[in-house]
Parts: C-alpha cells; structure tokens; sequence
C-alpha cells in the first residue's frame, strides 16, 4: 500500500513567544475531517505544553521532555516522528522544538533519506515577541538568531500588545533589515483569526538548507542533551515527582503533583508572581478550577482550562534554585484530597 508522505511544519520560536498559543490556533482552524498530529519537545523533565493544547479526538499529541531532539544527530526525532505517524496515521504534522533548541537540525533531518517517503516538509515558522528586540540577551543569543535565521515564515506575535508601539514597529522592521531577514514577515495576536496570507504561505515546499541560507556561521556547536520521553513516571508517597535539567545556558526544575493535589488559588498565583526567573509555566488543579499560567521576564498570563490529568509546574533560570525550598514552598499551596 503507499502511504502518502504526511505534510509537516516546524515551529520555532524562543522562550514565550507564543508557539503553543500559536499551535492552538492551528488546531482550532483545522479541516474538521483531518487527524493531525503534534509533537512537542520540552527544554524541561516535566512535559507542560501538551496539557495546555487541551485534549481532542482529532489531534494526537506526543511530549518528548528534557532536552532538545535536535542533538544526539536526530536520532530521538527519527523515533518519536516515527512513532507518532505510527500511532496518529495523521493528515498533518506539528513539530513544536523547546525553545532553547536549534532547529537546523530537525530541519536536515526530516530532509533526510530517512523520512523522503514519509514527510514532506512544508513552510517552518518562527514566532518572535518584538517587544524583546531591544533586550541584548535575545540579540546576541546565538540560538534565538539560529532559530530566525532558519526559518521560512517570520510571525511577530502578541501583536496586540504592541501593534500601537510605533517605536517597538520601526524596531521590528530595522530589525528584520539589520539582520537580512528576507522571509515574509507577518503579525498575528491570538485575539486575531490567523492571516489568510499565512495559510497560503504554509503550502510551500521548506526552502531551508545549508545551501540557500548563511545558517551555518550563526551556529555555535549544539550541547548534546539527553532526550527523555515523559511518560508513566511514579509519583513519590507524598503525591509528586520532581525533576531537574541543565545545560551550559539555563537550568530547569519541574514538579508533577498527582489529581489529589488540589492547590488554594489566590496564594498560588501570589507565588507565582513573586518568582524572579526567565520563565515559568504550570497547569494546577485549584480550589477554583483548572488554572493555567504562563510566565516570562515577570509578565505574568492567566488562562482557565477545562480539564487536566494532575498538576504542573516547571521553571527555567539562568542561575542554580534551591529545588528543596521551592518544593516546600509549592507543597505548604495544596494538600492531598482523597
């Protein structure tokens, strides 16, 4: 039987730039006759992004956690695509890396012989917050630069929060100019339908290869991480999980309560908002509901979920936390209920 090769995108993008709002907007928008697919790759242990995308019959969603499948020379992204077509048989496929990870590799290796009767690698997009272009840790960050550089579709997001900035406006477009950035670029805010323009650009075939893009001499050599997939981790006897990850640039800490855990929301979000670190992102069962936050640069987002399976936490700093004092912290905001 032939299989036709399954359309797929890449969608990069650093730190809170929106990728999974992004994500979930795409989803939304899809033919609701087709299955698609999603796989989202976590710079942390304790996979977070899936539980915000929500649960669907028509979308089948595979967490890789703790570290980038771009390393190890694509070998953990050639088994969990493979899987993931396996499983979903699906009309469309969604590549979500972390957002510390470089995509040129994903990029070669979904090019490869390995997936050329299996994909067919259409448009990659890069979200960028255009309000951090002014911040020379994102500017001289070799990775953020890697992750436009490599991209077919420039999307600069939140856009609401900045459409009427002529300042952040001329940023963005000297930006783009400075940089030699040549892809289209468009604006979306999730307030927004996605532009018509962009559906139409996400039809072509990827132009990205080391022939075409002066990709190369951005990069530095990528830190070989340990990919790790998430899944059926025990929880300890008090109800939880922690895990830690680090390499040369960020460390993570994340926390995995088991559906007990039911957290007292208002000091909760007092917590959460006293944190000072480069990003935060948690799904919590809550007196009040299901509660989802989102946290970057201490600007803090708030969204209500429908359902989640247990609690989430996770936290990225560029310094060393005491994951024991934090732990303690997060557990005197819930209790077990049986």
């Amino acid at each position: 039987m032939i299989v036709a090769a399954v359309p797929t995108h890449v969608i990069t993008g650093f730190l809170g730039s929106g990728k999974t709002t992004f994500i979930k907007a795409l989803l939304q928008a899809k033919p609701v006759a087709e299955t698609w697919a999603v796989l989202v790759n976590e710079f942390g242990e304790i996979g977070i992004d899936a539980s915000l995308m929500g649960s669907r019959q028509d979308v089948v969603i595979r967490e890789v956690a703790g570290g980038c499948i771009c390393c190890a020379a694509g070998v953990p992204l050639q088994v969990a695509v493979t899987q993931l077509l396996a499983k979903a048989k699906p009309q469309r496929l969604l590549i979500e890396p972390t957002g510390l990870g470089h995509p040129l590799q994903i990029i070669r290796t979904l090019q490869s012989e390995v997936f050329a009767q299996s994909i067919r690698l259409l448009s990659s997009v890069c979200l960028l917050d255009p309000r951090k272009l002014a911040d020379n840790r994102y500017l001289t960050n070799d990775t953020f630069v890697s992750q436009l550089a490599s991209a077919d579709i420039l999307l600069a997001s939140k856009a609401d929060l900045w459409q009427q900035q002529v300042e952040v406006q001329q940023q963005l477009q000297q930006f783009v100019t400075d940089r030699d950035l040549n892809q289209p670029l468009l604006q979306w805010s999730q307030q927004q339908p996605l532009p018509q323009a962009l559906w139409s650009l996400l039809q072509h075939p990827a132009g990205v290869t080391t022939a075409n893009r002066k990709v190369n001499a951005l990069l530095q050599p990528t830190p070989d991480y340990t990919s790790a997939d998430n899944a059926a981790v025990p929880f300890n006897a008090q109800g939880f999980v922690f895990k830690a990850h680090q390499d040369a640039h960020a460390y993570s800490y994340g926390w995995k309560f088991s559906p007990q855990w039911v957290f007292d929301l208002a000091p909760l979000v007092q917590w959460i908002s006293s944190q000072q670190l480069l990003r935060l992102k948690a799904v919590m069962i809550t007196t009040d509901g299901i509660a989802a936050f989102n946290m970057l640069d201490g600007e803090l987002s708030f969204e209500e979920l429908d359902e989640a399976m247990d609690s989430r936490l996770e936290l990225i700093s560029q310094q060393p936390l005491d994951a024991l004092a934090i732990e303690q912290q997060l557990l005197s905001l819930g209790r077990m209920e049986l």
